[in-house]
C-alpha cells in the first residue's frame, strides 16, 4: 500500500497526515509523487499505519443498517496522545469538529468516542492507543449501542495487556 492510498483511506489531507507523522506537507507530497522516499524510521511508522487496515476484526451486528465492527485483538498505537489532532470530517462531522488536545484526558475520551462511534476498525487502530482506551474506560462517552461492544474490547485488551 502506498502513502497516498494509506492517507486517502484514513480520510486525511496531506497536511493532516504530515502533522501526525511530524513531517512537512511537502515531504508527504514528495513521497506520494515518488520524488523522495521516507527515512527508514518513517518507513517503519508508515508500515505500522498500513497494518491498521489488516484484521482481525470482530462484528457486533449492526445499528441503523451500519455494521458495528471493532478490532479483535491488541494493536500497536500509531497516534500517541502527546499532541493536538483534528479528526477527519467523516469521523467528526459535528459542530465540535476541530483540534482535540490528546494530552487532556477529557478531550482524548471525546476523540476516542467519535472514532469508536463513527469509525472503522482501521480508524480505531490508527487513532486510538489501546492502553489509553483501557485507562479511560468507562469514561469514554460512546453512543449507547457501542457501550457493550467497546466494553468487550476493553476487557479483551486488559486480558492480553
Amino acid at each position: 500500500m502506498d502513502v497516498s492510498e494509506i492517507r486517502h483511506r484514513l480520510g486525511l489531507t496531506q497536511a493532516q497526515f504530515a502533522d501526525l507523522l511530524v513531517v512537512t506537507q511537502p515531504a508527504v507530497a514528495a513521497w506520494e509523487a515518488g520524488r523522495r522516499a521516507p527515512s527508514r524510521q518513517l518507513a517503519i511508522v508508515l508500515d505500522r499505519v498500513a497494518r491498521c487496515f489488516d484484521g482481525p476484526n470482530r462484528s457486533y451486528g449492526e445499528h441503523r443498517g451500519r455494521p458495528i465492527e471493532l478490532p479483535e485483538e491488541r494493536w500497536e498505537a500509531v497516534v500517541v496522545p502527546d499532541h493536538e489532532v483534528t479528526l477527519p470530517t467523516r469521523l467528526d462531522w459535528s459542530p465540535r469538529a476541530g483540534e482535540r488536545d490528546l494530552r487532556d484526558a477529557e478531550q482524548r475520551a471525546g476523540a476516542y468516542a467519535q472514532v469508536l462511534d463513527e469509525g472503522t476498525p482501521a480508524d480505531v487502530r490508527f487513532w486510538i492507543d489501546p492502553d489509553e482506551l483501557v485507562a479511560l474506560w468507562p469514561d469514554v462517552p460512546v453512543a449507547r449501542h457501542m457501550r457493550a461492544p467497546v466494553g468487550e474490547l476493553v476487557a479483551a485488551l486488559r486480558a492480553h495487556g
